[in-house]
Order: C-alpha cells, then sequence, then structure tokens
C-alpha cells in the first residue's frame, strides 16, 4: 500500500532506532563499535522511558482534574 510522503523504516540490527528501509546500512551506528552501539541503544531506551515518565504523569494529572469536574457537576 502507498502513502503520499510516508517513509518505510525499520529498526536497526545493532543499535535498535528506527532506519529509513531504503538505506543499505544505519547511519546512527555505522561508524561505531558494538559496544558504543549498545551504549547508543541504552541512552536512547533510557530517554525514551524517562519522557513517557512524564507523559504518563501528565494523563494521571489531567485524569484526576477531570474526575474532580466530574463529581462536581453531579453533585451539584
Amino acid at each position: 500500500m502507498f502513502f503520499l510522503g510516508r517513509i518505510r523504516s525499520k529498526p536497526c540490527t545493532r543499535c535498535g532506532l528506527h532506519v529509513n528501509a531504503r538505506e543499505p546500512e544505519c547511519w546512527h551506528c555505522k561508524d561505531l563499535t558494538d559496544l558504543q552501539a549498545v551504549y547508543l541503544k541504552k541512552a536512547y531506551t533510557e530517554d525514551v522511558i524517562k519522557k513517557n515518565k512524564g507523559l504518563a504523569a501528565l494523563f494521571c494529572k489531567l485524569a484526576a482534574v477531570a474526575l474532580v469536574i466530574s463529581l462536581a457537576a453531579f453533585l451539584i
């Protein structure tokens, strides 16, 4: 199926980051050693987890506010 403007990507086997499917090699880790690629993958994973924790906290706060507003509307 063709999607206009969408580039197909696949995860790299060394670093796990997504790469254009047409590229012959990953541009994230092609000049890195195996150990450096592992550190790159670990750093990326930790960064994603950190960002997701902040987003999860924001959604919990929004849900709490929505619950308080709903209960206030119900009790009035």
